[in-house]
């Protein structure tokens, strides 16, 4: 018997990587879309078109989205008033907006619930105000927030963690719900990647949890023993794919054959295209980059290897000085004008800049800013070049047959980099999503439940 699929309507939706895990549980039907940013909500439709019935999507702000547009999407996919099942979404809280609201919400168009006037005085606070406001509007079933874990803790009114606290009020007190908050490792819920999100899950329809994680750290036998599954690898995700091409997307398209042999499970779960995935591209980078990186070894922080050439370079100063009768301070300058030793290294970054992903272990956190070796660890275990937007995809748990379109004006350019990292980067990773998916869909299959065996009692008399 087919399996009851549910709605859900996704705001800040990027590219889509919350509804490709809700779609790909085969429980849910995405009917709704909204972001400001062309290429990402560009992407998210061309991923839906080949849904049942593919969402309905609107670019604009939400301040200045009318509440009858979005109920009119809705009634266009066949959910009412009060019908839509799950409404998601990841508002940017306190110091990433300045935006003042509209003149139509300053108006009085919405109706405002109790605990309104603690956020609305601060136009930081407006994206967390407006997702709640929307939701004051739709009364989704289950209301799902999520976020940066940073979020538990920002400030309002001179105290951290308040801005969370107030919401989780307003939540619970003027919306209804049961809610429960979490901060949830992704690399728990099976995505090669130590990333951490704040969830908010609030229900409508009973008490309010988080999916029960499938993954764990290897080295915990104990969780091992009760059944969990190890963490996935960097070499799980991204191992069996070629060497990637350069300026164009040129293998996007051809045959399967590019795959390596022997994929491991999760590549075999990624591998849902019927030809070689797109965007699998990555960039040339400046000599100075190539030097470093050329360096570094998988796994190891910037502060380690810094302190490792360090060591190499004052042996080589001091051999040099005594040769050339230099002092050290000359024979250093010297060896550094000649190339010989890389005064980059007596350099002070972040601790994961420029280093290696690791082949046997969970990648670092893949942000919008992994098109830049030195924002973080974004560089191939052994390659000399950063990860392409398909290792980013495969490391966020987004499957091959996902394709980002880097352009707004190209009707299918997949080679801007920097555009395609930005998606990929900000986008929940889809098994996650795919997790609370299936832990929604189950408590909805029992709130339904009862209603549906009363309705065929009712016929059977």
């Amino acid at each position: 018997m087919l399996e009851k699929k549910y709605s859900l309507a996704e705001f800040f939706c990027g590219c889509g990587g919350t509804s490709r895990g809700f779609t790909r549980s085969g429980r849910f039907n995405a009917v709704f879309g909204n972001d400001i940013k062309a290429e990402a909500l560009r992407t998210f439709e061309f991923n839906h078109r080949q849904d049942e019935l593919p969402p309905v999507t609107l670019r604009e702000d939400i301040r200045l989205l009318e509440i009858e547009r979005i109920h009119d999407a809705l009634r266009d996919r066949g959910v009412a008033r009060g019908e839509l099942d799950c409404m998601i979404g990841g508002p940017p809280c306190q110091g990433f907006s300045q935006l003042r609201r509209s003149e139509h919400r300053e108006k009085g168009k919405i109706v405002k619930f109790k605990g309104y006037s603690q956020l609305a005085h601060d136009p930081r606070n407006d994206l967390v105000l407006r997702y709640l406001e929307v939701a004051e509007a739709l009364q989704p079933k289950f209301l799902v927030i999520e976020n940066v874990p940073q979020m538990l803790n920002h400030g309002f009114d001179g105290r951290l963690g308040k801005l969370s606290e107030i919401v989780i009020q307003m939540l619970e007190r003027d919306l209804g719900y049961k809610v429960e908050v979490a901060v949830l490792n992704c690399a728990d819920y099976g995505v090669p990647q130590l990333r951490e999100r704040a969830v908010f899950i609030a229900s409508s329809i009973g008490s309010a949890s988080m999916p029960s994680p499938s993954h764990c750290d290897p080295s915990n036998e104990r969780l091992l023993r009760e059944g969990r599954s190890p963490w996935v690898t960097v070499a799980d995700a991204i191992s069996d794919l070629p060497m990637p091409s350069n300026a164009e997307d040129a293998l996007g398209g051809q045959e399967l054959q590019l795959y390596g042999e022997m994929p491991s499970p999760y590549a075999q779960q990624m591998r849902s295209a019927v030809e070689f995935p797109y965007n699998h591209i990555t960039r040339p980078y400046r000599k100075s980059v190539l030097d470093i990186i050329k360096e570094m070894r998988p796994g190891k922080t910037w502060d380690a290897e810094s302190e490792r050439m360090r060591r190499k370079s004052a042996k080589k100063i001091q051999e040099f000085s005594k040769a050339s009768r230099l002092s050290l301070e000359a024979a250093q300058a010297e060896l550094e004008r000649s190339g010989v030793i890389n005064p980059v290294f007596y350099k002070d970054y972040y601790w994961s800049a420029y280093s290696r992903l690791a082949w046997d272990s969970p990648s670092l956190t893949i942000t919008a800013n992994a098109n830049f070796l030195g924002s973080g660890r974004f560089t191939h275990p052994t390659e000399m070049r950063g990860i392409t937007m398909r290792e980013a995809a495969r490391l966020q748990s987004f499957d091959d047959d996902f394709r980002f379109l880097t352009s707004d004006v190209e009707s299918m350019d997949t080679a801007r980099i920097g555009v395609g990292m930005d998606m990929i980067g900000e986008a929940v990773p889809p098994l996650l999503s795919k997790a609370i998916a299936l832990h929604l869909a189950a408590q909805l299959d029992g709130y339904n439940a009862p209603a549906d065996s009363s309705k065929l009692a009712a016929k059977v008399v």
